[in-house]
């Protein structure tokens, strides 16, 4: 599956996860840059910019894709107060940015970089010379995710070692989850609240968020409440640890059918045809794994759910097994 690394404004706005959760960080960090003159490191097609823009001051968004700036100047545009340039990353990091910013975003970039240790330190003197910061990185590693576009793969303690150079810091942790919505003809509005909070374990994390030299300010704890927008976090460890039973479940009813059919009675027929029905199931399921990890769960759900009879088959697959 080819990996959708640069979102258009138009993807950005459909209603798909992938959207829902790149909109959601830039959301957050607006409401931590109120004020602020940012610099959106890595802005791609300059979404992010215009979300970030009506609560800071100025924003300027950076990109090393030439056609991409292109396109967020013609799409986003370009004023006094937002501005979009062709730059390196970490060349752009080597300046004295202290005098132009008061805030670097930098959403999904870290892992894109050849130079991650590189730009980590001079993040880090940026942040100590008072500039605020708010990172995030994917967490590739967890959900076993193999990204052609991707230098760097953290995971949970890739990431916190990353975040553990800047003094003031607060890690968050993004989750894909679902929930349930009850809506009249009224405005559009969600009121919501985390529940099963022993499912949004940090090492299976989505996606993890620094946030550097906000201290414990109220701006910071009211916008990691907003973090807290579904009714329950997905319960990562165990859906991915469903998709690797699957996979044996299905080498067992294989290995289990053929050593069956044609000498034990119906019950092993019935099983070896639901076999064959659960096959191609099963390839969808392994290409399901491939997916970026917002899309894992509906995917390995929308599979499983077209098996029919699974529950008859455990049972079948049981009894033989007892004989």
């Amino acid at each position: 599956m080819g990996e959708q690394e640069r979102l258009s404004p138009e993807l950005v706005a459909q209603p798909t996860l992938l959207a829902a959760e790149h909109v959601h960080r830039y959301r957050f960090g607006a409401g931590l840059c109120r004020g602020a003159r940012v610099l959106d490191l890595g802005c791609g097609t300059g979404y992010g910019s215009r979300i970030l823009r009506p609560e800071a001051t100025s924003v300027t968004g950076i990109d090393n894709d030439a056609p991409t700036i292109e396109q967020a100047r013609a799409t986003i545009g370009a004023s006094d107060d937002i501005s979009f340039e062709t730059a390196d990353a970490v060349e752009y990091l080597r300046r004295d940015l202290s005098g132009s910013f008061d805030a670097i975003v930098a959403f999904e970039v870290l892992e894109h970089l050849r130079d991650a240790d590189v730009a980590l330190e001079l993040l880090a003197g940026h942040a100590g010379a008072g500039l605020k910061l708010i990172l995030s990185v994917p967490n590739s590693r967890a959900f076993d995710e193999a990204n052609k576009f991707h230098l760097t793969d953290f995971g949970f303690q890739e990431a916190m070692a990353a975040f553990d150079r800047f003094e003031d810091v607060t890690v968050l942790y993004q989750y894909i989850a679902e929930g349930s919505v009850i809506q009249g003809d009224g405005p559009d509005g969600v009121e919501a609240e985390l529940v099963l909070r022993e499912h949004a374990e940090p090492e299976y994390a989505n996606h993890f968020i620094a946030c550097v030299n906000f201290g414990s300010s109220r701006s910071l704890a009211e916008a990691s409440a907003r973090l807290h927008v579904a009714v329950a976090a997905n319960h990562n460890r165990s859906m991915l640890g469903l998709a690797v039973a699957n996979e044996e479940l299905h080498r067992i009813n294989v290995r289990l059918g053929r050593s069956r059919l044609g000498v034990a009675d119906s019950a092993a027929a019935a099983l070896m045809q639901k076999v064959r029905e659960s096959d191609g199931v099963a390839e969808e399921v392994r290409r399901a794994l491939d997916k970026p990890r917002y899309r894992i769960v509906d995917g390995i759900r929308a599979r499983l759910g077209r098996i029919p009879g699974l529950d008859r088959l455990f049972r079948l697959a049981g009894r033989l097994l007892s004989r």
